[in-house]
């Protein structure tokens, strides 16, 4: 036996899956760039880049509004310390997070949590966990489930759960990715 062997390190990577029971509906909604992102007041997806902005449903991923912002307005509507945009088709201000701030509300009241851990610099992974049925472990992620991504490269991201915390969305550049309830 050597004493002196080196333990192979764990890659995060390989510990990712889909989330746990009752999050089994994964919608994805490809987008590029996407520089800001968030929820509706009625809990549609608002995803927003250089060239425009829209809003999706999130159990379809059917987008309901596409602006181009042919009149190159998008960036006033958003508030003086970038943590709100208006989208004047809903005639609502929702709050975002991405470009200079701002994130997603990580708990719900139901004890839901997300988290995000960088096992290596530039790379970020989400988790979720119940608290209500988690375990400890001296190892804060394993905690967590990780979530497997489909579209979305394990870099920065945002994430947060909806308004009214049925769904879990996680945004990148390349889009959103969202997790229904099942119940």
């Amino acid at each position: 036996m050597n004493l002196f062997k080196k333990k192979k390190p764990e890659l995060l990577t390989d510990f990712v899956q889909e989330p746990p029971l009752p999050w089994t509906n994964r919608v994805v909604i490809p987008a590029a760039g996407i520089i800001a992102s968030g929820w509706t007041l009625d809990n549609k997806v608002f995803l927003l880049s250089a060239d425009g902005y829209s809003v999706s449903d999130p159990t379809s991923g059917l987008r309901e509004i596409r602006n181009y912002d042919e009149d190159d307005i998008a960036m006033s509507k958003f508030s003086n310390d970038n943590l709100e945009f208006t989208i004047d088709e809903l005639k609502q201000t929702i709050k975002v997070f991405g470009l200079r701030g701002g994130n997603g509300n990580h708990t719900t009241s139901d004890q839901w949590s997300l988290d995000s851990f960088t096992p290596s610099l530039g790379e970020q992974i989400v988790g979720i966990q119940n608290f209500k049925t988690s375990k400890n472990n001296s190892i804060y992620w394993k905690q967590f489930t990780l979530i497997s991504l489909i579209r979305l490269e394990y870099t920065t991201m945002t994430y947060g759960f909806s308004p009214n915390e049925k769904h879990v969305g996680i945004f990148g550049s390349a889009g959103a990715e969202i997790f229904t309830r099942n119940e």
